[in-house]
């Protein structure tokens, strides 16, 4: 494996130019709302997947039910 000093370069800057955008945008204030977006949506989300399975396992529980009262008669 060789050391390839020009591709070393070019991730040590890339790497440098992210940190001090995201530093920059930290300091800006950037950060807090759109941490905060991401929390509220996932908060809905979750809300959301919560109702989706509690309709699911009602109508599943009323299917199993329905299949046990056919068979009974």
């Amino acid at each position: 494996m060789s050391f390839n000093l020009g591709r070393f370069l070019l991730v040590s800057t890339a790497a440098t130019a992210v940190g001090v955008a995201a530093y920059a945008i930290y300091k800006a204030g950037g950060v807090k709302p759109a941490v905060s977006k991401a929390v509220k949506g996932g908060v809905k989300a979750g809300s959301w997947a919560s109702r989706q399975y509690g309709s699911a396992k009602d109508e599943v529980a009323r299917l199993v039910d329905e299949a046990k009262a056919d068979m009974a008669s």
